[in-house]
C-alpha cells in the first residue's frame, strides 16, 4: 500500500510544473530517500518474519524432542508470570 502511494506521489511530482526547478529536484531527491527507507523497512519486516518462523519451528522441535523439559519450562514460565515477572 505504501509503495502505491509513493508511486502516485512520484508520478505526480514528475509531471508537476514547479516554478523553481531546484525545488522539484530537491523533492525528487527526498522522494528517492523515502523509497529507499520503505524498501529497507520492507526487508526488515521480511527478515523478522523469517526469524519468527524459524523460532516457532525450533520451539516445536524442542517440544517434540524434549517434552518433559518443555513442560517444566512452561510451568516455571507460568509461575513467574503469575507473580509478575
Amino acid at each position: 500500500m505504501i509503495e502505491e502511494t509513493v508511486a502516485k506521489i512520484e508520478a505526480a511530482l514528475r509531471e508537476a510544473r514547479l516554478a523553481d526547478p531546484k525545488n522539484k529536484a530537491e523533492l525528487i531527491a527526498l522522494l528517492e530517500k523515502l523509497k529507499a527507507e520503505v524498501q529497507r523497512e520492507k526487508r526488515s519486516k521480511d527478515l523478522l518474519a523469517a526469524v519468527d518462523s524459524k523460532l516457532k519451528d525450533a520451539a516445536v522441535e524442542f517440544d517434540v524432542t524434549h517434552p518433559q523439559l518443555a513442560a517444566v519450562i512452561g510451568e516455571v514460565s507460568m509461575l513467574l508470570s503469575k507473580i509478575g515477572i
